[in-house]
């Protein structure tokens, strides 16, 4: 059984990772993202950055640090090869750990004005207001935590050749 997770700052290519595993290696993708993003539709409030985002305070509040992380437990069809993108704290890591010792958690890296030029219409316009993004989970969610509990590191500032290169290298070493 391998079980990947996917780390990094906002825009660094964690689903493009994902989505290249998924697509080659068969791997089972489920992002924290896309559960508060239902969450919200479901409420019918539109899923923006910002509403994500206080939504996930909000469950971390009331439910605990690994909230997020429990719903998307039952979003789980399989876990022969399950790929997990997007946590935000490191209890959210540590919840999965204890379901699967085995899991290796991956981080994607990219310099801040790749990863601003990346930004999707759900993201701030502003640059500081994107960049203020990181700050804010880097101080308020612990996402340092989270980057740090890394084993392994990707580097996304090229083309996508160069980032499956990295990829298909990674799975080498890993096996998966």
């Amino acid at each position: 059984m391998a079980v990947l997770v996917i780390v990094g700052l906002a825009r660094s290519g964690k689903d493009t990772v994902a989505d290249y595993l998924a697509e080659k290696y068969k791997y089972y993708k489920l992002t924290f993202s896309s559960m508060l993003s239902e969450l919200l539709e479901n409420k019918g409030i539109p899923a923006t950055k910002q509403s994500m985002i206080e939504l996930g305070d909000e469950l971390r509040k009331e439910f605990g640090m690994d909230a997020i992380a429990k719903l998307l437990e039952k979003k789980i069809l399989r876990d022969d090869k399950l790929v997990l993108v997007g946590p935000r704290s490191i209890e959210e890591i540590d919840y999965f750990r204890k379901k699967y010792p085995g899991l290796k958690v991956i981080r994607v890296n990219a310099v801040e004005q790749n990863r601003y030029t990346r930004r999707s219409r759900i993201d701030p316009n502003e640059k500081g207001d994107f960049l203020g993004r990181d700050e804010a989970d880097l101080k308020t969610k612990g996402m340092q935590k989270v980057l740090d509990a890394a084993q392994y590191e990707i580097t996304n500032d090229d083309n996508r050749e160069k980032l499956y290169v990295q990829i298909d290298e990674l799975v080498k070493k890993i096996g998966g």
